[in-house]
């Protein structure tokens, strides 16, 4: 069996994940700034939360801005 591959933002992703009930409490609309296991802050739109990474991470490196909501929404492109 080949070696598993990670995907970028993996840890992150996961991250979200255990905690996305929590900050449902808390944060419901808002927007997590994740890299690794550390949370920077969260944010009322997406630009402060991007913002916000990039001037603590810089623009060349992977971190996540999440949306904290309940249901996914579903994308289709044609």
């Amino acid at each position: 069996m080949p070696a598993r591959r990670d995907t970028r933002l993996v840890s992150e992703l996961e991250m979200y994940i255990r905690h996305k009930d929590e900050w449902l409490r808390g944060h419901p609309g808002e927007y997590v700034v994740i890299k690794g296991d550390q949370v920077l802050d969260f944010f009322p739109t997406f630009e402060r939360a991007y913002s916000a990474g990039a001037g603590t991470w810089g623009m060349d490196t992977d971190f996540l801005v999440k949306c904290i909501v309940e249901q996914e929404p579903v994308f289709f492109i044609f």
